[in-house]
């Protein structure tokens, strides 16, 4: 049973959408950078590097990420848009979470990611719980957001629950006005 767990802690972060690349996508500023992939616990929810600049984030020499130089106002929407995303996902509630994705998401399906959260919704009890929520990108149109995230999660029908730990950059791109989830990078710890 913890097995089954296990592996549906992997789907829950992932959902449906995985790109086709196996490199992480979050740079640590390390010697270790772009050596290996690293199949077992990168994600990349998103972006095709062919297409799309890389997403990450660099840290200073004490280890801390970087923060992006944001207008005071998009930085304060960023932050919200990113809280809603959070909230909308620990409240298992799929219309509010599918109002914070955008409309035709860089690099997933949209319906299909839908789909897959609906039946992780039905058979687990998740909590996602971030800190260090910091904007590491930005321009106009798009920006990325990264944050220290812990996943807790619990079968539905039992008392078997995992926890797993990682980073996570969030790419929002602006549509009608409001910033919306283009895509999802995760690794974990």
């Amino acid at each position: 049973m913890m097995k089954k767990l296990i592996v549906a802690a992997g789907l829950i972060l992932t959902l449906a959408a995985c790109s086709d690349s196996e490199e992480p996508s979050v740079n640590e500023n390390t010697v270790e950078d772009g050596n290996a992939a690293n199949e077992n616990n990168a994600v990349d929810h998103g972006i095709d590097e062919d297409k799309e600049e890389p997403v990450g984030f660099t840290v200073d020499d004490e280890g801390n990420v970087i923060e992006a130089e944001v207008p005071e106002g998009e930085a304060n929407e960023l932050l919200a848009a990113y809280v809603e995303y959070i909230a909308a996902f620990n409240a298992e509630d799929i219309d509010r979470y599918m109002n914070t994705i955008a409309k035709e998401p860089d690099g997933f399906d949209r319906e299909e990611d839908k789909a897959a959260l609906t039946q992780a919704f039905e058979a687990y009890d998740t909590q996602y719980e971030t800190n260090d929520e910091t904007i590491v990108k930005y321009e106009e149109g798009r920006a990325e957001v990264f944050a220290s995230l812990s996943v807790n999660m619990k079968d539905a029908n039992s008392d078997d629950a995992v926890e797993q730990a990682g980073r996570q950059v969030i790419v929002f791109k602006k549509e009608d006005d409001e910033w919306k989830v283009t895509s999802v990078h995760f690794i974990g710890n």
